[in-house]
C-alpha cells in the first residue's frame, strides 16, 4: 500500500468513527476542490451514499456555474443539502480588517447552521498547506462553543483519532 493509499484508508476510517461516534453529523461542501474530495471520501467510506447532510454556507459570491454545479451533483450524488448563508458583512465586528470581516460572515454562517441543526459534529477538509494555523494537528480536531467568533478546542472525542500515534 502506498502512502496516498494509507491517507485514503486513515480518511475512511476517521469519517467512519465521526458517523458511528457523533450524532447528527455533517460535511461542510464549499463547492470547491478540496471538498469535493472529501464528498469523493464519504461517498466510498459508505458504500457510495453519503449518510449524514452535506452544507453549504453561501457567501453569495460563487459564479452561478458553481451553483449550478452544486444542485446538479447534489442530486445526482443523492446528497442531503443543507444550505444556509452568511450574515452581511455590515453586520460583522466593523473594527476587524476587511479580511476579517470577510471570514467573520463564514464563521457567523456556520455558527449559525450548527445551531438550528443542533449538529454535534462537522466534517471539514482543511489543508494544512493552506491553512497555517492547522498546519500541528494531525487528522481530526474537536471544537467546543465559538468564544469571540472562534472555535476553541474541546476535549477529545474520538480517541485515537483525535491523537494519531
Amino acid at each position: 500500500m502506498d502512502h496516498l493509499d494509507q491517507l485514503e484508508a486513515q480518511s475512511v476510517f476517521i469519517l467512519r468513527e465521526a458517523y458511528r461516534k457523533l450524532k447528527p453529523l455533517a460535511m461542510l461542501w464549499s463547492l470547491g476542490k478540496d471538498s469535493n474530495v472529501m464528498v469523493w471520501l464519504a461517498k466510498k467510506a459508505f458504500l457510495g451514499r453519503v449518510p449524514f447532510p452535506v452544507m453549504h454556507v453561501d457567501t453569495g459570491k460563487k459564479f452561478p456555474e458553481m451553483y449550478k454545479f452544486r444542485d446538479e451533483y447534489a442530486k445526482k450524488w443523492d446528497l442531503d443539502l443543507l444550505l444556509g448563508t452568511c450574515p452581511p458583512v455590515e453586520e460583522m465586528d466593523p473594527s476587524l480588517p476587511p479580511a476579517a470581516r470577510s471570514a467573520a460572515r463564514k464563521t457567523a454562517g456556520l455558527a449559525a447552521m450548527i445551531e438550528k441543526h443542533k449538529l454535534q459534529g462537522v466534517i471539514a477538509g482543511i489543508r494544512r498547506d493552506e491553512q497555517g494555523t492547522r498546519a500541528k494537528e494531525r487528522v481530526f480536531s474537536a471544537w467546543g462553543q465559538p468564544q469571540m467568533g472562534y472555535p476553541q478546542p474541546a476535549s477529545g472525542i474520538l480517541g485515537s483519532v483525535c491523537h494519531p500515534a
